[in-house]
């Protein structure tokens, strides 16, 4: 009997060995690519721009020593002769996503893996043929974007024959074998079709258009890039979204965005008022842009200024703490629709020069992507083609990235002062203003013909609140002298904003208690010495720039003015997001300051979301001799 199960035992062992020999046999190629990608080097790089000329979903698995790049082979249309050459497995490089949570941008999580958008490289010094050119995302990989179907439509009307072929792609069966589902072998399954050579099925829902030729008449893709949480907006010129809020099962909280841009067009337009650049002549209601010096991307890359005879005055708008979360919380997504409404409607209304930034665009760890939150609030201004500085709060940080990584993406958006901005954040915007000859000036150019009357100029510093100012100022110390009117602006508040006895004020100053900051410039710790004089007060220091008033956010109840004993106000630009606590009775707003070269003056005010086609608290701030 012992003998019987003997025999019985030997005989299911030697069945199971045959069984396990042969499903390793189906799955060497798996084994082969997983033991690879085991082995890879972890100091390869992730996909930070440039050509791509193939993309798909791959599963990174947990016993993988990194996910930035593997090994995996291509996409082949069923039906096409498979050669060794095409076989092969490739480098693939995931797109990057500077945080540092992985998991929390993964397109599907499983037991074992997660699956992200990776993309090979296309050689730089080879030609544009057969790279990407467009890209679109379908929500769900069974069916066809719209941008597909319009532009199949497009084909069927058309009389050429020769744009239909046919042609058939693979989609990944959703069960497989379990050898298969444990290496993660794709399977052949259901057949997606699509009329016409334009668009390429590449699996999980992406279709995708290539160059075909080198006539240069089109534009490859030179960067993708992912955003996670609710409403997210793309604005940036050459960009654009290929798939908007895509919710995955696996993550239900986060949606994910994925935007693309294309190479910019090889065409540029000519010098504007002298001053190189690509940006096309504005409308008559935009002076400011044909001044700014830009790069092809719209990056800002000189933060000085020259306007024409015809334009004598400049307008900035303060706008302070929003505290963004980008979360999905239908209440937070409200407010934040609201806030972007509003600031959507104060540059309709006022249609500044320049928009000032102080601090608390983020709210902290509560905000999971930091990307997508400044996106969201910069987009107005971009949209509107408006520049813009940004000085960086106590709230502008991430619990998934380093604050240089924020600095940095905001530095490289367009219409950004913070591209000039020095390493500590320090930005002096000069402005130039023409004066025009008068009477007197023409009869005397008449007999000397080098007369030409000097420029008024203005000059306004932006701050980094957390870093010191002395090295900073020290390389404009040649500017004193030379400057009519100077403002600055700055996150933190000074030790000059909480003044002893009586003094003027314009405003609501309901925040009087003493300043916590822990800043040499918030406590009044200030040491400089210029041009041989040492100083010990700060506010001293910005009076050899001329400097008129002083501008900060931080503290939500105040939104006042006051005048410091040197005659230079102090201004809170208040709060402007929808869902910042405050006192009962104050509502979001912002400040505007206006500086005249002919009335010789610099005029404040406010406005409000609760009466947003009205202007209150209406003041000087410097007002000289009019000429």
């Amino acid at each position: 009997m012992r003998l019987h199960y003997r025999r019985k035992f030997n005989f299911l062992r030697r069945i199971l060995f045959i069984l396990c020999i042969f499903s390793l046999y189906l799955s060497r190629d798996s084994l082969s690519l997983n033991a690879k990608n085991t082995l890879l080097s972890p100091n390869l790089t992730e996909y930070h721009g440039g050509l791509i000329d193939d993309i798909q979903v791959l599963r990174c698995y947990c016993w993988y020593r990194q996910c930035g790049s593997l090994y995996a082979p291509r996409l082949q249309p069923s039906g096409a002769g498979k050669k060794a050459k095409e076989k092969k497995n490739v480098l693939w490089n995931r797109v990057s996503k500077n945080i540092s949570v992985e998991p929390i941008y993964s397109l599907q999580t499983g037991i074992f893996y997660n699956s992200y958008l990776y993309v090979h490289s296309k050689n730089i010094q080879s030609k544009l043929k057969n790279s990407i050119k467009e890209l679109a995302i379908a929500r769900d990989s069974a069916l066809i974007p719209l941008q597909v179907l319009r532009d199949i439509n497009k084909m069927v009307k058309s009389s050429d024959s020769s744009v239909f072929h046919n042609h058939v792609y693979q989609r990944d069966k959703p069960t497989s074998p379990w050898w298969k589902l444990l290496f993660g072998i794709a399977v052949d399954s259901d057949d997606i079709s699509v009329f016409g050579e334009e668009w390429v099925y590449k699996g999980s829902g992406i279709w995708c258009k290539y160059i075909l030729n080198n006539d240069g008449n089109d534009l490859p893709i030179v960067d993708l890039e992912i955003y996670l949480g609710s409403s997210f907006i793309e604005s940036r010129p050459y960009w654009k979204e290929v798939i908007h809020e895509f919710h995955r099962n696996n993550i239900p909280s986060l949606p994910i965005s994925i935007t693309r841009k294309i190479k910019t067009p090889s065409t540029r337009h000519g010098p504007l008022n002298g001053l190189s650049g690509p940006l096309k002549s504005p409308d008559s209601e935009n002076n400011i842009l044909r001044l700014l010096q830009v790069d092809e991307d719209y990056k800002i890359t000189s933060a000085h200024i020259q306007f024409s005879k015809g334009q004598r005055s400049f307008k900035i708008l303060q706008m302070t703490d929003f505290h963004f979360k980008c979360t999905e919380n239908g209440m937070t997504i409200i407010n934040e629709i609201r806030t972007i409404n509003f600031i959507d409607r104060m540059l309709a209304l006022e249609n500044p020069d320049l928009v000032v930034i102080t601090g608390d665009l983020l709210d902290s760890a509560n905000s999971m992507d930091y990307q997508t939150c400044i996106m969201r609030l910069v987009q107005p201004m971009i949209s509107n083609k408006i520049p813009y500085a940004i000085s960086l709060g106590a709230s502008d940080k991430s619990k998934l990235a380093a604050l240089p990584q924020i600095k940095d993406f905001i530095s490289n958006l367009p219409y950004s002062f913070n591209h000039v901005a020095t390493k500590e954040g320090h930005m002096a915007i000069q402005v130039s203003f023409k004066k025009k000859l008068l009477k007197h000036a023409l009869f005397e150019r008449e007999t000397d013909t080098k007369y030409e009357p000097s420029p008024s100029e203005a000059l306004f510093f932006i701050f980094d609140s957390f870093n010191p100012v002395d090295d900073f100022l020290l390389d404009y110390s040649n500017l004193i002298g030379e400057i009519d009117y100077g403002l600055t602006f700055q996150y933190f508040p000074i030790s000059e904003y909480r003044p002893h006895g009586l003094f003027p004020i314009i405003g609501q100053y309901n925040e009087r208690s003493t300043l916590i900051v822990d800043t040499a410039r918030s406590k009044g710790e200030v040491s400089m010495t210029i041009g041989g004089k040492h100083y010990n007060s700060f506010l001293d220091i910005l009076n050899l720039w001329n400097v008129k008033g002083v501008s900060c956010g931080h503290e939500h109840n105040n939104d006042c003015c006051l005048q410091s004993k040197n005659e230079m106000w102090l201004c809170y630009g208040g709060s402007a997001g929808m869902d910042v606590s405050r006192m009962e009775g104050l509502y979001p707003n912002v400040r505007l300051f206006n500086l005249d070269d002919i009335m010789d003056e610099i005029t404040s005010w406010k406005r409000s979301s609760n009466f947003v086609d009205e202007v209150y608290d209406y003041q000087y701030i410097y007002k000289g001799k009019q000429q």
